[in-house]
C-alpha cells in the first residue's frame, strides 16, 4: 500500500506558478514535469494559489479541533453539566 505523499507550501507555489507563468502545458504535464502522481493535485494548488496563494502553506487535513465552552452558548453549556452532572452520579452509584 503506497503512503501518502506530503507535499511543503514551497514545492506547492513553485508548482502553481509553473502552470501560470512557465507555459510548461496543461496540469498532466506540468504534473509530469514535477513528479505529482495526480493532475487535480496541480489543479487544486492552481485555484488556491490565485486566490490566495498563503493558502497552499496551510495543512487542512483531519478534523477541526472541538470548540471550547467559551463559545458555546448558555444553553449548550447547562446541557453539558447536565449530563456530567449525571454521568458522576451514575459512578458513585457503581462505587
Amino acid at each position: 500500500m503506497r503512503k501518502n505523499q506530503n507535499y511543503t507550501g514551497d514545492f506547492k507555489v513553485k508548482v502553481a506558478q509553473a502552470y501560470l507563468f512557465d507555459h510548461l502545458g496543461g496540469y498532466q504535464s506540468v504534473a509530469e514535469h514535477f513528479g505529482v502522481t495526480n493532475r487535480s493535485q496541480v489543479q487544486h494548488w492552481v485555484k488556491l494559489y490565485e486566490n490566495n496563494p498563503q493558502l497552499l502553506y496551510q495543512d487542512n487535513r483531519g478534523r477541526p479541533a472541538q470548540v471550547k465552552s467559551e463559545t458555546m452558548t448558555l444553553e449548550e453549556q447547562v446541557n453539558y453539566l447536565k449530563m456530567e452532572v449525571a454521568i458522576l452520579k451514575k459512578l458513585r452509584k457503581l462505587l
